[in-house]
């Protein structure tokens, strides 16, 4: 069972409809400060009932569209789910079986479209579930909608505890405690869950409340040395792939008996000498790793076998710096693909990259003046002048020229599309810190060598060898010279000295090995081909490369000369 999307309605700012599809696995959610990204998070953390205490409730306060103040409009959040039919039966039995016994008079016909479902032979089935957040009660938004409504809610919430689990991280609100709490109830929540789990994590027989409990202090003090052992391990693993190199980190725990808590510090050393620290005693980049970490690997509501939680992530990283950025970019990638769902809001174009973020998965947050959020692809949304770049949106959405982004250090080599970005990078070896920038045609290309030129970056510009990429070629060399035009090429003529583009780099058979090796189907285009391929695990990647045949090698290998001996 795992959600399929989710529909928000009249929830604060966000007006009419609006949609998250979760088929894209990682979403960034990318826009200006205030204009809704938060209030997306929030909405779809609305829908499951088990996290209404969570954030002290906040995201279920003060729902109502404020910029409609005589409108009596409730928000809603609907959840499109999909199912086996025989899971969701099974679910179900208990409550309709409950329910026909103590309804006799009036099941008959109210449960129509249960007994419709249980003798269907459908495989798999969709659903959708609406939770009202007025009544703060849910409904069938279809299969089962005719259903009594005092039934549809118990059956709703019955199925919530079957679905992933929704997970809400806010790093701006929720500071990680030096002490936390040990409480002898057995409702876990919060920091003590979590640590909670870390001590159960390391021995299954360990916990907070039974090591509070162990009545010999050295019996505690050796639970103590393994929790940090493992903690700690734990810790440094995952920092390393954010830090630029490894880095130690280590953790001191101690039970205080007398207080009923945990008490945590950072150790350090320096000078041989270990000096220990608070948590926010240290840099806000520890302190929001710290917290990342902790959420996403030890949350008692994750297990490492959820493949389809969802994750909320509201700005990540921002304390982090560029080149950690980059890594939790990759990070965010991994989650996505092994444990589930991430939807995040961002500022940062180091969390926006093109290698691992698909650009078709991203959307722009915006504000109308009346008040009303959206989210729009980036295909779909118009840029404020002339689009010249694949990614042109996005930085407007971020209010950054883009060309500022490429580093001193790093050439440019110019492309008609983000698809041959994703080529080239696959197959061409490539001279050291060369950074593709995909244009959206073959006649932006020519509009972006202007901006080449006023930031100073070196860059070659790269054209398809066909009718198109010729003329632009050639248009391009008397507006910019002699001179400039030695930076210009056209792909490799083929042996039959016909015109090429990108995708005739490409012998026939290897995009037909493609298509098999990915599971595609044989009508796939040759854009959904190329960039199933990049943005598929990269040693199965890496496996479906080495089985290109020679000729497409032969191709590349030529345009990486040329590209070379251009620069």
């Amino acid at each position: 069972m795992r959600y399929k999307s989710f529909e928000i309605e009249n929830y604060r700012a966000i007006k009419g409809r609006l949609v998250i599809d979760l088929e894209k696995r990682i979403i960034p959610l990318i826009g200006i400060n205030e204009c809704g990204k938060t209030t997306i998070l929030q909405a779809i953390f609305c829908f499951d009932y088990t996290n209404d205490s969570e954030y002290d409730g906040r995201h279920l306060k003060d729902t109502k569209n404020l910029y409609e103040t005589g409108g009596d409009s409730v928000a809603k959040v609907s959840a499109n789910i999909e199912t086996l039919r025989t899971e969701l039966i099974e679910i179900l039995n208990a409550t309709i079986t409950s329910y026909r016994a103590s309804n006799s008079d009036k099941a008959a016909g109210e449960l129509e479209e249960y007994d419709a479902l249980t003798s269907s032979t459908v495989k798999t089935i969709s659903f959708v579930m609406i939770r009202d957040l007025g009544s703060m009660k849910y409904s069938f938004g279809s299969l089962l909608d005719k259903l009594p409504d005092e039934i549809q809610d118990k059956l709703c919430k019955e199925l919530i505890s079957y679905l992933p689990y929704i997970l809400y991280n806010d790093d701006f609100v929720d500071r990680p405690p030096n002490e936390i709490a040990i409480s002898s109830s057995g409702n876990l929540n919060g920091w003590e869950a979590i640590f909670d789990r870390v001590f159960k994590s390391t021995n299954s027989n360990y916990s907070l409340e039974a090591t509070l409990k162990a009545p010999d202090y050295k019996i505690r003090r050796s639970i103590i040395a393994d929790v940090e052992g493992f903690l700690n391990e734990a810790l440094t693993n995952e920092w390393a792939k954010f830090a630029p190199k490894r880095q130690k980190i280590s953790t001191s725990l101690e039970i205080d008996v007398e207080k009923k808590c945990l008490k945590i510090m950072i150790e350090d050393e320096v000078n041989g000498k270990k000096r220990y620290f608070d948590i926010s005693n240290r840099s806000k980049g520890f302190v929001w790793y710290y917290n990342f970490i902790m959420k996403i690997r030890f949350n008692t509501k994750h297990t490492s076998d959820a493949k389809d939680t969802v994750f909320l992530l509201d700005e990540p990283g921002s304390y982090l710096h560029e080149v950690a950025q980059s890594n939790l970019c990759k990070k965010l990638k991994d989650i996505s693909e092994k444990e589930g769902n991430v939807v995040y809001c961002t500022h940062s174009p180091c969390l926006l990259s093109p290698e691992y973020i698909p650009i078709n998965t991203v959307l722009i947050v915006d504000k109308s003046k009346g008040g009303n959020v959206t989210a729009t692809g980036i295909n779909a949304y118009k840029t404020a002048s002339k689009k010249s770049s694949a990614l042109q949106p996005i930085y407007e959405a971020l209010a950054m020229p883009e060309y500022e982004t490429v580093k001193k250090d790093e050439r440019i080599l110019c492309v008609e599309g983000i698809y041959d970005k994703y080529s080239i990078e696959m197959l061409a070896d490539l001279p050291e810190n060369c950074r593709i920038f995909p244009s959206v045609n073959a006649e932006a290309i020519i509009n972006n060598i202007q901006y080449f030129l006023a930031y100073q970056k070196p860059y070659v510009a790269l054209w398809d060898n066909d009718e198109e990429g010729k003329k632009c070629f050639g248009k391009a060399k008397k507006v910019f010279g002699i001179h400039e035009s030695e930076n210009f090429l056209l792909l490799p003529e083929s042996r039959e000295k016909r015109k090429r583009r990108m995708e005739e780099m490409y012998d026939s058979c290897d995009m037909e090995l493609f298509k098999v090796e990915l599971g595609l189907p044989l009508n796939a285009t040759y854009e959904a081909v190329i960039s199933a391929l990049y943005f598929c695990d990269s040693c199965k990647r890496k496996s479906i490369l080495k089985k290109v045949s020679a000729e497409t090698k032969d191709n590349f290998a030529r345009l990486s000369k040329m590209i070379k001996s251009c620069f």
